[in-house]
């Protein structure tokens, strides 16, 4: 289906926390576990994930975002920690958290999500938790190792970034990993 695409709404990051990133996943890795780690040039903060959108929808959604952005002043945000989703006997995903003032990021994605709403798009309700993905645990191989070296690094920081702007994304699905590409941004604050 051509005209459907695959789309969610994001804050993108800077690339001396993506450099961050990449050098404690390359120390992660060192662990053995069994993990996909996610691409540098991939890693974001998901603030809202659409699913599957036509093709027409996108100009409606990015004015919905053009608005939601307008209402929201930039700020910065920490970016600090390190852990797991999952439990320790099956972590699912490895994370970097974002640490200080993280509320207007929260408001963003509440405004953000009520304006999808009010656009007739279905979103993806689940809770909030503002971090970064930065891998996917594909089996128990090496997991205790892994969360050891998770918890030598968990109070890990990787720097402040600023918040400017809103990106509508597409991910189109690749035998190599998600390809992710930029469908439009929006500026915060106007």
């Amino acid at each position: 289906m051509p005209d459907v695409i695959r789309a969610f709404i994001a804050v993108e990051i800077n690339d001396a926390i993506r450099e961050g990133l990449t050098v404690i996943q390359d120390e992660l890795n060192a662990a053995g576990g069994h993990v996909s780690w996610v691409k540098p040039q991939n890693i974001h903060c998901t603030l809202v994930f659409l699913g599957d959108i036509f093709q027409p929808e996108v100009a409606a959604v990015a004015n919905t975002l053009s608005d939601a952005a307008t209402g929201c002043k930039p700020f910065e945000i920490e970016i600090s920690g390190l852990g797991f989703f999952g439990s320790p006997r099956s972590p699912r995903i490895i994370w970097a958290g974002m640490a200080g003032a993280v509320t207007p990021l929260v408001k963003l994605q509440n405004a953000l999500v009520t304006a999808v709403l009010a656009a007739g798009l279905k979103p993806d309700l689940k809770p909030f938790n503002p971090h970064l993905t930065i891998g996917r645990v594909r089996s128990k191989r090496n997991a205790a190792a892994l969360l050891h070296a998770l918890e030598k690094n968990r109070d890990k920081a990787f720097g402040v970034m600023a918040v400017s702007q809103l990106v509508l994304m597409e991910s189109r699905l690749a035998s190599t990993g998600p390809v992710y590409s930029s469908l439009c941004a929006a500026a915060l604050g106007g």
